[in-house]
C-alpha cells in the first residue's frame, strides 16, 4: 500500500470517527423524572426524632424539595437526603427516602405521606443494617390545585334548539391594472 493511499483513507476515516465520537450523546434512564399529582416538598418535624430509634445524633427535621417524583433533603444535622414517589394516589403517596446518620450508617426510609389540604404526614419504617424503627413526621406543603367544578347541562323536555350560523370573511387581493 502506497503512502498516499495511507494518507487519503486517514483523511477519510478521521472525520467520520469525530462525527460518531460527538453524536453519541446517550442519557442514563436514572434521570426520567415523571409527574406525580402531589406535593410532598415541606419540612418534615418531629421534635422527639423522625425515627423512635436511631444510630448516631437525633433527626428531628428533614427538608424536602420535589420535582415531579424525586425528592431532595436536607436533615438538622446538614446530611443529605435523597428518595422518590412510587405511587401518589389521591391524597396519599408512597415513598422511599435514603440517606445516612452522623455515625455514618445507611438509612432507608419506606412509608407514606398522606396530605390532606396543607398538612403532610409521614409515616413508615426507619431501617438501618442494624435496627429497624418507626418513622413519624409531619409538615406544612403548598396546597395543591382546587379543581373548577364543570357546570351541569340542563335539558329542558319539549325545548328547541336552534344553531347559529357563523360566517367568516376572508380579504382577497384584487389586482390593479
Amino acid at each position: 500500500m502506497k503512502r498516499s493511499d495511507i494518507f487519503r483513507a486517514a483523511a477519510y476515516l478521521l472525520p467520520l470517527l469525530l462525527l460518531l465520537n460527538n453524536s453519541c450523546d446517550i442519557s442514563s434512564g436514572d434521570e426520567t423524572v415523571r409527574t406525580v399529582s402531589l406535593n410532598v416538598a415541606g419540612t418534615y418535624v418531629n421534635d422527639a426524632g423522625i425515627p423512635t430509634n436511631q444510630s448516631g445524633a437525633t433527626i428531628t427535621r428533614i427538608t424536602f424539595n420535589q420535582n415531579g417524583d424525586q425528592l431532595e433533603g436536607v436533615d438538622n444535622e446538614g446530611t443529605r437526603w435523597t428518595g422518590s414517589i412510587g405511587r401518589a394516589d389521591g391524597d396519599t403517596a408512597t415513598v422511599t427516602i435514603r440517606g445516612i446518620t452522623t455515625t455514618g450508617v445507611q438509612v432507608v426510609i419506606t412509608g407514606s405521606i398522606v396530605v390532606n389540604g396543607t398538612t403532610a404526614v409521614l409515616s413508615g419504617l426507619w431501617v438501618e443494617p442494624s435496627l429497624t424503627s418507626n418513622a413519624f413526621a409531619t409538615a406544612t406543603v403548598a396546597a395543591g390545585p382546587t379543581p373548577t367544578p364543570t357546570p351541569e347541562l340542563t335539558v329542558t323536555p319539549g325545548a328547541t334548539v336552534t344553531a347559529t350560523p357563523v360566517v367568516t370573511v376572508a380579504p382577497t387581493a384584487t389586482p390593479t391594472p
